[in-house]
């Protein structure tokens, strides 16, 4: 199966509120080889106000937010949607995408009406390559070099590890550039710890990981604490019943004895603190959990024969495992419905009717699409549409529903409008302050400073 390794660069690390300005891709072969790529940037979205880090550390200048010549996000993200469903099927692979890049994507994706799980529909896998240098680095010691941060602990940052391991990353925060530096290390990980590579990969499929959890076998679970690998021999025992991704694991170096006589409120205390007994794992995450025979000599804290007794006494309670279920349950009730649409983008899939609606909103006009806007059935869909026809072709609104979207875009930008609706003038304002570069970081601030100044 080929692979489309991607990247982004935003205005920030809000997977909610944050904007991607450059999507970056490159679509391999199974052996890595290069088969096509593609870059494309885009304008600031007029509701969005930047981290002033973020821009300093993309090298993203004020006159590139604004650059007439980039298409505006809802363009960039129709030229991203059509060119990955013309690369798929195909792993979907980033370096820590998975906690961020993903994120970012799908509600980029639900902001401008595409499907929004298109990396793991029709065919679509994903992984992530970190957790394939995590797997390596804690279960092939010296495979991988790791580098040491400034506070003395293993890090495990791309733009770090990738010349540690002798790759020039000459551009780092670049999307295209890191995309380049992440095929790399793939490439490393399959060539200097194969065995890893082949037992990881398929936790890439949520079944095929959900039954390797879930069988009477006990494994290890590979986790990091400070840039440091901490091994649990564990036992699969449960599963919520209203998200199938979300399981139970028992760490087999404590005794079940006590938590087997627990009821499900103190199975679901058993689920927290730093010690717990019950650890939760996300079975479309590529959970790192291996079989005990991978992993070094004298690493476990106890016997493998120890584990396996402990494991078969946890499998064979089938009333544990329906108490943990429940646990696992309450333990994530359902969200109460925020107002903000972007909070919402989970909430439930779009009924048939609004899908073709959304087709037929991206080949329309922006005339057309303001009257489509206004059929969708779902009331977050219908909010979206509208939004892009006020950010994109605002005329082409009645005027009482411009000035209402005009007056949401001066509270939004000032935090008005409600809170926890991402970063504000203020927030960007006050990030600033905390920098003090040199004669050129000051000069960069200064003009940052003037452009957020200016959205006042």
């Amino acid at each position: 199966m080929n692979f489309i390794f991607y990247d982004t660069e935003t205005t920030g690390t809000d997977t909610t509120f944050d904007q991607i300005l450059q999507f970056a891709a490159i679509l391999t072969g199974p052996d890595f080889k290069e088969i096509d790529r593609f870059n494309i940037r885009c304008r600031i979205m007029a509701h969005i106000i930047p981290s002033p880090g973020a821009l300093l550390a993309t090298n993203v200048t004020p006159t590139m937010l604004d650059d007439a010549n980039l298409q505006s996000h809802y363009e960039m993200m129709r030229t991203v949607a059509s060119k990955l469903r013309a690369w798929s099927p195909a792993i979907f692979i980033g370096y820590n995408n998975l906690a961020f890049d993903e994120p970012l994507l799908r509600q980029a994706l639900y902001q401008t009406l595409q499907p929004i799980y298109l990396t793991n529909t029709n065919g679509n896998k994903r992984a992530d390559v970190i957790r394939l240098v995590h797997a390596a680095s804690a279960l092939v010691p010296n495979a991988i070099a790791i580098p040491i941060s400034e506070s003395q602990r293993p890090t495990f940052k791309l733009d770090r590890l990738a010349p540690a391991n002798g790759y020039t990353h000459e551009n780092a925060h670049d999307a295209l550039a890191d995309v380049e530096a992440t095929i790399f290390m793939a490439k490393l990980v399959q060539d200097k710890a194969p065995r890893i590579w082949q037992a990881l990969m398929p936790m890439i499929d949520k079944q095929e990981a959900s039954s390797r959890i879930l069988s009477t076998k006990p494994h290890c679970l590979v986790e990091y604490q400070a840039g440091r690998p901490v091994f649990r021999p564990i036992i699969g025992c449960g599963q919520s019943t209203e998200n199938s991704a979300l399981l139970g694991v028992f760490d087999l170096t404590r005794d079940p004895s006590e938590l087997m006589k627990l009821d499900t409120d103190g199975l679901l205390r058993a689920m927290s603190g730093p010690d717990r007994a019950i650890r939760i794992v996300q079975s479309n995450k590529m959970p790192i959990i291996v079989d005990l025979e991978l992993v070094p000599d004298d690493t476990l804290s106890i016997s493998s024969s120890l584990a396996e007794g402990r494991a078969r006494r946890i499998a064979s309670d089938s009333g544990l495992r329906e108490r943990i279920n429940q646990a696992l349950t309450n333990r994530y009730p359902p969200r109460e419905q925020s107002v903000v649409v972007e909070r919402r983008l989970y909430e439930r899939f779009p009924g048939k009717a609004d899908e073709q609606r959304m087709a037929a909103f991206q080949k329309a006009t922006w005339g057309e699409r303001a009257r489509i806007a206004d059929e969708f059935d779902d009331d977050r869909i219908r909010e979206l549409g509208s939004r892009l026809v006020f950010l994109e072709a605002p005329f082409e609104l009645d005027p009482q529903r411009r000035l209402q979207f005009s007056k949401w875009l001066e509270n939004r930008r000032s935090g008005r409008e409600n809170s926890n609706t991402g970063r504000t003038i203020k927030d960007a304002i006050d990030e600033l302050a905390k920098f003090d570069g040199g004669l050129t970081d000051r000069q960069k601030i200064e003009c940052i400073r003037e452009w957020i100044m200016s959205k006042a």
